[in-house]
């Protein structure tokens, strides 16, 4: 499990800071925080970040929208503008970038936590983003190679590799990683859907693993761990084929 690193282009000092411990309150990672585009590029570079909070008018040099051009350009990244600027030319300028989200100054927790998980949400499903959105999306979602999940009111970041494996029960999927287990509100199919990983395998009607972490195939069941899991009588030539690739 990991905090969600966010990534601040602000070219207001007070600002950076507010937003800095608005996030740090929020349960998120401040990777870094700039003043300008340049550094900017640079600092997602070393840092790679899940999301960039970027303010429009940076002062000299490119600005927060020349910004966002050149990250769309070169990564697969979100950013939500921070401005206090809403009026329809710069909504008519910012809307052709995509951006995950839009956040008017002055803000508040609230606001700034919505926003985050809108725009994590909504890229992760590539689902245009209105300008004001005014609900996030609560179910858990996949960018790249982890699943983000709301745990105790706040949004955590599980690696794919983490997950060792899933388990249902009606309604509800308990994902079993080393540090802790998450339960969501799911079904299995529609965790196995979203994980689209080659490592994981349904191997029984209440069951997901990930091979890799199989340490004994018996008859009946797969170990991982100390927890012996059942292998379903339908599911049991897929697991044997898979097994003896590996």
């Amino acid at each position: 499990m990991a905090s969600v690193r966010i990534l601040i282009v602000e070219d207001e000092p007070l600002i950076a800071e507010d937003l800095r411990a608005h996030l740090e309150e929020l349960g998120y990672e401040v990777c870094a925080a700039c003043d300008n585009a340049l550094d900017a590029m640079a600092e997602i570079a070393a840092h790679t970040p899940d999301l960039l909070l970027l303010d429009i008018n940076l002062g000299d040099g490119a600005d927060g929208v020349q910004l966002a051009e050149r990250v769309n350009a070169k990564y697969k990244v979100p950013f939500i503008f921070v401005t206090s600027h809403s009026d329809k030319a710069t909504l008519d300028r910012v809307k052709p970038l995509r951006p995950a989200g839009f956040i008017i100054k002055p803000f508040d927790e609230n606001v700034l936590r919505s926003q985050i998980e809108i725009a994590l949400a909504r890229y992760a499903n590539d689902v245009e983003v209105n300008i004001a959105p005014s609900e996030a999306q609560r179910s858990e979602f996949v960018i790249a190679d982890s699943i983000f999940i709301r745990d105790k009111g706040k949004l955590v970041k599980v690696p794919l590799d983490d997950i060792h494996y899933a388990q249902a029960d009606d309604n509800y999927v308990t994902l079993h990683t080393p540090a802790k287990k998450f339960v969501i509100t799911s079904t299995l199919a529609a965790v196995e859907e979203k994980l689209n990983s080659p490592h994981h395998l349904r191997i029984h009607r209440s069951y997901l693993v990930d091979l890799r972490q199989v340490s004994a195939v018996e008859e009946g069941y797969v170990r991982i761990g100390k927890e012996n899991i059942p292998v379903g009588k339908t599911h049991k030539e897929a697991l044997m084929v898979r097994i003896r690739t590996l």
